[in-house]
């Protein structure tokens, strides 16, 4: 005799039940398990469910285990909108933003589920894409070494850049300024931005690598202006930083390979070296992450030409892992994460562990391209996004579904998104 299936005696959901009138404190504990965009579409069924919505928003009740989205503009919609792929789901998620347009501005960062870009005038501006929100950061003006430039009709042209003695702090009045444009110069004052905290939750720390020399400056979300970390000497070349909730200190990675500690608790900033140089020539795309279980890795990027259609572009070609040994002052080349995937490019380096999120790959590397010099020389040619495997080596190259069609600008960047 044949079994019936388990299904064959249920009722039919879709006509013997009214979802509108599930109860509220179960709706709201449903809710409370949804990721971020699935909420959203929960929130649209009915005005009942829409007024649980409300509430799970309020108290921002959603599944901490938010899945990394691919964060870019899609040719399929207008510019004002951001699109957000899923890697769990491969669901596409399109929200509109606020002025400014998304599709006019560069993306140089995301920490926090915030994405960090900047305008067309060079303004850093916080935005969160799932709550929408947005917060301004003091404009480059408030740097002491920046000046506003204008032409003799007094129309603002663009920024002039002094130099400054990094021992002294003094402005070197031998040497040309750097004279950027509006536009050009969010390539040149936000080479990488890092937050503390939630913007949103207030005391959030903001650094920032910059050029010339890959400084540091920081500011407070709040505050006015931004202030240069200089006079020390040695507070340069940095490529890549991140922030420890454990210690409240930022650290940076260096071209040499050197890691220092940021402290910005006090009333001036202290710089540490806390590893020493591990080569001894400055090089690029190097990469600063910690592991939740507390180990630091440095991730070191080399790069290949390739010429396709008479264009010659760069693209990652193999990345070594290092895990970082403080006390023994060395770094250890390993292929294992412990089944966990890092996530690396512009955004705040993070890994989430493939037991929660079972369709990434375990230890690999997902990669979003970050070269701002290619970046700034071909700003609409190929953005690379792939999937590096730290065991045998081999990338796989990250494509939209098919339904979508993923643009080189913005730089698509990783997030994990937040309701804060």
């Amino acid at each position: 005799m044949e079994k019936a299936s388990v299904l064959d005696d249920s009722p039919d959901w879709s006509t013997d039940c009214d979802w509108s009138q599930l109860q509220s404190d179960m709706l709201l504990r449903i809710f409370g398990t949804l990721e971020i965009p699935d909420l959203f579409s929960s929130g649209a069924v009915c005005r009942s469910w829409h007024l649980i919505y409300l509430e799970a928003r309020r108290f921002r009740l959603c599944s901490p285990k938010q899945s990394p989205c691919l964060v870019y503009s899609s040719g399929d919609r207008d510019a004002d909108t951001v699109t957000l792929h899923n890697m769990s789901t491969d669901k596409l998620y399109h929200v509109t933003l606020s002025e400014p347009a998304f599709r006019t501005r560069h993306v140089m960062g995301s920490s926090y589920g915030w994405l960090i870009t900047a305008d067309e005038r060079s303004n850093l501006i916080l935005v969160n894409p799932a709550t929408r929100a947005q917060i301004a950061m003091p404009p480059p003006e408030t740097m002491n070494n920046v000046r506003l430039r204008y032409t003799e009709e007094g129309v603002l042209d663009g920024y002039d850049v002094l130099f400054m003695d990094l021992f002294s702090s003094d402005f070197d009045t031998e040497m040309e300024p750097y004279h950027l444009t509006l536009e050009e110069a969010r390539f040149f004052f936000y080479e990488r931005v890092v937050l503390s905290c939630d913007p949103s939750q207030g005391n959030c720390m903001v650094l920032r690598i910059q050029l010339p020399n890959s400084q540091l400056s920081y500011t407070r979300v709040g505050d006015t202006k931004w202030t240069w970390i200089g006079g020390k000497g040695n507070c340069w070349e940095y490529q890549d930083i991140l922030y420890n909730n454990n210690d409240g200190l930022f650290y940076g990675v260096r071209g040499e390979g050197q890691v220092d500690s940021i402290n910005l608790n006090g009333t001036s900033a202290e710089v540490k070296v806390i590893l020493k140089s591990i080569i001894s020539y400055q090089a690029h795309s190097r990469y600063i992450v910690q592991a939740p279980w507390g180990d630091f890795f440095q991730i070191w990027r080399h790069d290949k030409s390739n010429k396709e259609n008479g264009r010659t572009e760069c693209v990652a070609d193999k990345f070594f892992v290092y895990k970082v040994d403080f006390v023994g002052q060395k770094i250890i080349e390993t292929n294992n994460l412990q089944d966990h995937a890092m996530f690396i490019g512009f955004n705040n380096s993070f890994l989430l562990p493939v037991k929660d999120f079972p369709a990434l790959v375990p230890n690999s590397i997902y990669h979003t391209d970050d070269l701002l010099d290619y970046i700034y020389c071909h700003r609409f040619s190929l953005r690379q996004v792939v999937i590096f495997n730290m065991e045998d080596g081999s990338f796989i190259e990250l494509s939209p579904p098919s339904s979508d069609s993923r643009l080189n600008w913005p730089p698509p960047v990783w997030i994990q998104p937040s309701l804060a």
